[in-house]
């Protein structure tokens, strides 16, 4: 008849497919908020004259048919692009919704980016490989990607009734998180007492802080420690959020050049930690092919790499990562560091 319903049993209101279209596209333009459309929505039918139930309101009925019909276009999307994959393979360069690597593909994952990444930018992803650009030298990079955090996208705490979203994410999954904020303590304890008796051998051999360079990275430990001071970002004792009222903090966003985004990670933790930002960028390199090679834009580029040397982090994908920091942070880092980590210089 037009309608979907609340519930799928005894449902009490029924919404307009036409109206959950219209409202469907507008939250693709603005910030969503069923709460006060709801209320802007019942003010509207009690002027035309409708009885609207003031103590229930529609609110949660309606959150919920709109809940669902989101999930039953995105998974009608899905389910066309796989059936279209399935009949023929289609040329590398146009995206599909699979994340999953197709078995007809003619390339595998280890030779080109997975077709996730083209779907979500076939500019940067979609491509012929390096080989096809016979002017790309050693020293380019094939992709650029940046990393930030977003501590206004809260979520308070208490009892989780979301609805089951069984539709495909680009959050990573909890474990995935967790997983590497374990492995993270683990290279930090394991090689603490190495790293402390390596800074005392170089300070005794160089004298001065200021000339101790920290294996692999071109500026040294004193231009580090001005930047760190520079930026609440790199300091992870800094507290951004409340854990005692939110339960999810944050936001933290992988995005290529072209502002698509590639990965989100929700953060539960109460600063910036180091780890939601090293599990973005494993998940990324899980969908490349061993020769890619990205440049990474992050307000704190130098304070990441210098923590990826000095303990260990991404060891394996280190070689194909280039630090850098976006321009508009850029300004206030120090000198020596701008020299090395600003994209222009």
């Amino acid at each position: 008849m037009g309608y979907f319903p609340c519930a799928p049993l005894g449902p009490s209101l029924a919404v307009s497919l036409q109206l959950l279209s219209l409202v469907r596209q507008l939250f693709m333009r603005m910030p969503p908020n069923t709460s006060a459309w709801c209320e802007s929505f019942e003010a509207y039918l009690a002027g035309m004259g409708y009885r609207v139930d003031t103590k229930e309101g529609i609110c949660r009925r309606f959150s919920n048919a709109y809940h669902w019909y989101c999930i039953l276009e995105i998974s009608l999307d899905e389910h066309v692009q796989q059936q279209l994959q399935r009949s023929a393979c289609p040329p590398l360069d146009i995206p599909l919704a699979d994340p999953s690597p197709s078995h007809c593909s003619p390339y595998s994952s280890k030779m080109r980016p997975s077709e996730y990444l083209q779907q979500h930018c076939p500019l940067c992803f979609g491509g012929h490989g390096r080989e096809s650009n016979n002017q790309q030298s050693s020293a380019d990079v094939d992709a650029i990607v940046c990393i930030d955090a977003c501590f206004t996208q809260k979520c308070r705490s208490g009892q989780l009734d979301d609805p089951v979203n069984p539709t495909a994410t680009v959050f990573l999954s909890p474990e995935d998180i967790h997983a590497m904020e374990s492995e993270v303590d683990g290279l930090r304890k394991s090689k603490s007492s190495i790293n402390r008796r390596r800074d005392q051998a170089s300070k005794r051999n160089h004298g001065d802080e200021g000339d101790v360079f920290e294996e692999g990275m071109k500026i040294t430990a004193s231009v580090l420690k001005g930047c760190n001071e520079s930026f609440t970002a790199a300091d992870e004792r800094h507290q951004k959020a409340s854990t005692q009222f939110f339960s999810d903090t944050g936001v933290m966003a992988l995005l290529c050049h072209h502002d698509h985004v590639i990965h989100l990670a929700n953060m539960t933790s109460a600063e910036e930690k180091q780890h939601y930002a090293l599990a973005l960028i494993k998940a990324l390199f899980g969908h490349l092919p061993s020769d890619f090679h990205i440049g990474l834009l992050y307000d704190i580029g130098c304070q990441l790499e210098q923590s990826c040397r000095k303990w260990g982090f991404l060891k394996p994908f280190l070689p194909h990562i280039s630090f850098a920091i976006s321009v508009f942070h850029t300004f206030g880092h120090q000198w020596p560091c701008q020299l090395f980590y600003h994209p222009q210089k």
